[in-house]
């Protein structure tokens, strides 16, 4: 009964942010359901998840693979709904992500400002388009807030054990869900660094450095599996190798140490994750800030990058007047430390990401505007416009963050091409195909993931059912943009039209099946 009542009460005292969870909680498991998978989440679900979690553990073709998440992925998918197994888990870390924020956020403002913490972070546009996708950047957030909650209870309070192992999981799960992680790992070891250098608590500063290490060195163990993975591979299929032709775990057991340079080499040369001239990243610098920003609200990249620049002044007069406060040294020791080394990041690994990559920023950038929220009201000489700032404040931001959440825009279809595909082969097409010529990738997993059909995969003069795009049509369009797989110069289009007969045909695609 105590139990019962302490839940009740904190519920009653934190009825705004209660309201929103629920909602939110009913908003991802509706999304989760309703808006079809794309091409990268039915890649990753059918190249990694649906094979198993040892599987998903140890391959690594192209960064698609956000290993952790596809491993854990792996687990839900045993429960034999492929949503849930593809989308399981950012659903649950995407609501779990609302409630870490408040817990953060409640650590510096009141409970309606940390409240509204979490409706700007819901509120933004990157933030919800990935957060129920089978994809691992909801899940890298999540290891970035627990290594924050966990970092600053080492700092500013009497951190257990427990706070370092939490920290050390949460940067290790972070990279081995998504390599980039890196560019909030940095900050956050930056920030509990300098914390403890300049509260001169050395003994806590030592302790967070061999957690650091252990974090990174679990991280190399963990990407070390898949690199013995893939260089034995590639060795035992490389014909001018020594090992040409033997099982992978000989090769591991025989030298390992040409196996795992083999799998790093492979994945270093990998062009996804190569670097860029450092003066290019430098030019396109601002521009490349303010497309990442219009991604969190349209059209206002340039607005929000003024706004981190000022705040970069405010927060760091507050950083040096509030050094003996540890909660508001911290926060504005966060604040400060994330904006910088996103742009400082970029400049150094003369790289340019896939902005979904900055995710994660958007916990920093909701804490930026809030805080400032909140200075204001405790800066209010008269207690009643205090008491109004706010509740005020925080419920605008919540109307402002649903009526974001429920526009069009938002609730908008992730797959175009597949939901294009879905549209011309109907149900009752795709359990009557027995043998298709594939034309591009899409058609694959929307056959096996919207209808659960697999078909045989056959040429062209094997084929029963072609799906043909009409850019793909046109003779003279020579150019493949993957995962397209034939050209309309490749593609046999007089065949086509002498043996398949025109089921069906949209804007985009024709339908054709071979005449009995």
């Amino acid at each position: 009964m105590k139990k019962d009542g302490k839940i009740l009460g904190w519920i009653k005292a934190n009825w705004l942010f209660s309201i929103f969870i629920i909602f939110m909680t009913i908003y991802y498991l509706i999304h989760m359901f309703t808006i079809k998978p794309w091409y990268d989440e039915l890649y990753t679900y059918f190249s990694f998840i649906s094979r198993g979690p040892v599987y998903a553990a140890i391959h690594w073709p192209v960064p698609n693979n956000h290993v952790f998440y596809s491993v854990l992925s792996a687990f839900l998918d045993y429960f034999g709904n492929p949503y849930i197994g593809l989308r399981g888990i950012s659903f649950l870390m995407a609501v779990l992500n609302l409630c870490l924020i408040y817990n953060f956020a409640i650590q510096f403002m009141n409970r309606y400002f940390a409240a509204g913490t979490s409706f700007l972070y819901a509120s933004f546009y990157l933030v919800n388009s990935l957060s129920i996708q089978g994809r691992g950047y909801t899940l890298e957030t999540t290891c970035y807030l627990l290594a924050l909650l966990s970092l600053y209870k080492i700092c500013t309070k009497d951190g257990g054990v427990k706070y370092y192992v939490i920290y050390a999981l949460s940067l290790t799960a972070g990279l081995y869900t998504i390599v980039s992680s890196t560019f909030w790992v940095f900050p956050v070891c930056l920030i509990g660094g300098l914390f403890l250098l300049l509260q001169k608590q050395y003994q806590k500063l030592a302790k967070l450095i061999v957690t650091s290490i252990i974090a990174a060195l679990m991280t190399l163990f963990l990407y070390g599996v898949i690199w013995l993975a893939i260089g034995s591979n590639l060795l035992s299929k490389d014909a001018e190798s020594i090992y040409y032709g033997i099982y992978q775990v000989t090769i591991i057991l025989k030298n390992p140490i040409a196996a795992l340079t083999t799998g790093m080499n492979y994945m270093l040369a990998t062009p996804y994750v190569q670097s860029i001239a450092r003066g290019e990243v430098i030019r396109e610098l601002l521009g490349y800030l303010q497309t990442l920003f219009n991604l969190y609200w349209q059209n206002m990249g340039t607005y929000i990058i003024i706004l981190l620049m000022v705040s970069i002044c405010i927060f760091g007069v507050l950083a040096w007047r509030n050094r003996e406060k540890k909660s508001a040294f911290f926060l504005s020791l966060y604040i400060c430390c994330s904006i910088i080394c996103m742009p400082v990041m970029l400049i150094i690994q003369s790289v340019q990401p896939y902005k979904r990559v900055f995710a994660f920023f958007a916990v920093a950038l909701s804490m930026v505007i809030t805080s400032i929220f909140s200075l204001a009201a405790d800066n209010m000489k008269e207690e009643k416009w205090k008491k109004r700032i706010s509740l005020g404040m925080p419920l605008c931001l919540c109307i402002f963050a649903v009526g974001m959440l429920v526009s069009n825009m938002y609730c908008a279809p992730y797959a175009d091409r597949e939901n294009r595909i879905a549209e011309i082969v109907r149900a009752e097409d795709a359990e009557s195909i027995r043998a298709i010529y594939y034309t591009d990738d899409f058609q694959k997993y929307v056959l096996k993931f919207y209808y659960d059909v697999e078909p045989h995969e056959v040429s062209l003069e094997e084929a029963d059912t072609v799906l043909v795009s009409n850019q793909q049509l046109d003779p003279n369009n020579t150019q493949v943009e993957w995962p397209v797989l034939i050209s309309g110069r490749d593609l046999n289009l007089s065949y086509i039209r002498q043996h398949f007969q025109l089921i069906r045909e949209s804007e985009f695609y024709s339908l054709y099946q071979r005449e009995k």
